[in-house]
């Protein structure tokens, strides 16, 4: 015999998928459920309900608590049933919630209808409880001494709680295989990339280094240029031309300074009109052959 606990919320804690792995895994005959549960979807618990009664198991299902709502539904799967200590069994309508127009709220209505009809039967073929629809729709508790007048309890056997596999057990397992699957190829990609990085950077450090080296010999090349390049000659002022030789150019000299000196003006040039003096702005030197009236001073 092989022993799970079903505890939570179905749907949430209590998933179709765990129960139809856990059967999967296990191949034994008898099984004994350990069930405590609020209920939850109904969709899920139909779904386990269904499953455990077409496993071909022997299934003995135990209230360690509370079996309300669809919690009620998979404790009656069943072939055993039987409640511990202080356990309670609840029945109710089923409830939803919806959101839209006037039709869509009436959509909803119909289907928790066929919901709760489809729940009356069920209790009804595992169970003998009076008036059905009346206690559903009243949300009725029942404790043990109940239980058994309305046939949900049919076995009064002690059982021992050892070697139990939590329900969720058998999906963790899977989910666990799959995450190492997925970290061990997640590992493979990172090592790869890794590999191609450490390459691409290689790359880049020896673009970078040509690139360098390719500056640093376009500068020795100019400095060498430079180093190598003559200095330019200076060049030869160039003399200004002459009108005459040396000794004309001191006696002309010396006549402008004669004349500067005798035709500096009177202190009182108010008084006197200004005279040009032709015979002062005629050079002295006699053998210059340049006419007199080329030699004369410019100022007036």
């Amino acid at each position: 015999m092989i022993k799970l606990r079903l505890s939570g919320v179905v749907g949430w804690d209590i998933t179709a998928d765990g129960v139809s792995t856990f059967l999967n895994e296990n191949v034994d005959k008898d099984i004994t459920i350990f069930l405590n549960s609020p209920g939850g979807s109904v969709v899920d618990g139909l779904e386990i309900y269904n499953l455990l009664r077409a496993s071909g198991r022997n299934i003995t299902t135990v209230l360690t608590g509370i079996a309300a709502s669809m919690g009620s539904i998979i404790f009656l799967a069943g072939d055993k049933r039987i409640a511990m200590t202080g356990g309670l069994f609840m029945i109710h309508k089923p409830s939803g919630f919806t959101w839209g127009d006037a039709d869509d709220f009436r959509k909803e209505a119909e289907l928790l209808d066929k919901m709760q009809g489809s729940l009356q039967g069920i209790y009804q073929e595992r169970a003998s409880i009076d008036n059905l629809e009346e206690a559903m729709n009243a949300e009725t508790w029942f404790n043990i001494e109940e239980m058994k007048e309305k046939g949900i309890v049919t076995s009064d056997e002690l059982v021992s709680f050892e070697e139990v596999i939590d329900s969720d057990n058998g999906q963790e397992d899977l989910e666990n295989e799959e995450t190492m699957a997925i970290t061990e190829e997640m590992k493979a990609q990172m090592e790869k990339l890794k590999a191609e990085n450490a390459e691409l950077k290689e790359k880049q450090e020896e673009a970078e280094f040509k690139e360098e080296m390719a500056a640093l010999e376009a500068s020795n090349a100019q400095l060498r240029a430079e180093a190598t390049e003559p200095d330019p000659e200076p060049e030869d002022e160039e003399e200004e031309p002459h009108a005459g030789n040396d000794d004309d150019e001191d006696e002309e000299t010396d006549s402008e300074l004669e004349e500067d000196e005798e035709t500096e003006p009177d202190p009182e040039p108010a008084a006197k009109a200004k005279t040009i003096n032709t015979k002062k702005a005629v050079a002295k030197n006699t053998k210059n052959k340049i006419p007199a009236f080329m030699q004369m001073d410019s100022k007036y």
